[in-house]
């Protein structure tokens, strides 16, 4: 259900929240969902529209925000929080989105495998 904190073997071993899924069985592999959401423009050669889309979903959630902290004067004090705890899960759920988006591109092909390993946003994960 949620994103698992991984090491990134293609950055140094930098600890990123991966989605981590299972090929074959018993095969385990990790997509770096946090820098796939970060930089939706790597996602590009796997669909037409998947970096506006996440560009899209992330301007709605931070539009939450702002409209929480705007509502503040004629509704209440509360409406900040609301804002912010609204934007914060829906970016979080942008994140897993943008590994399920790449997960679902290498179930079409094994060059699109093969691209994200080489992308440095997929690796095997050792259980």
């Amino acid at each position: 259900m949620f994103l698992s904190c991984k090491p990134n073997p293609h950055d140094g071993g930098r600890m990123t929240r991966a989605l981590v899924f299972e090929k074959t069985p018993g095969t385990h592999f990790a997509i770096d969902a946090e820098t796939l959401h970060r930089q939706p423009e790597l996602l590009k050669p796997f669909g037409r529209w998947l970096d506006v889309r996440l560009r899209v979903l992330d301007t709605l959630a931070y539009l939450v925000c702002l409209l929480g902290v705007l509502a503040v004067r004629p509704v209440g004090w509360w409406t900040a929080g609301a804002g912010l705890l609204i934007c914060v899960l829906t970016l979080a759920a942008n994140r897993k989105t943008a590994g399920r988006l790449a997960r679902t591109a290498t179930e079409r092909s094994t060059e699109n495998f093969r691209q994200l390993h080489e992308m440095g946003c997929l690796w095997l994960v050792k259980d």
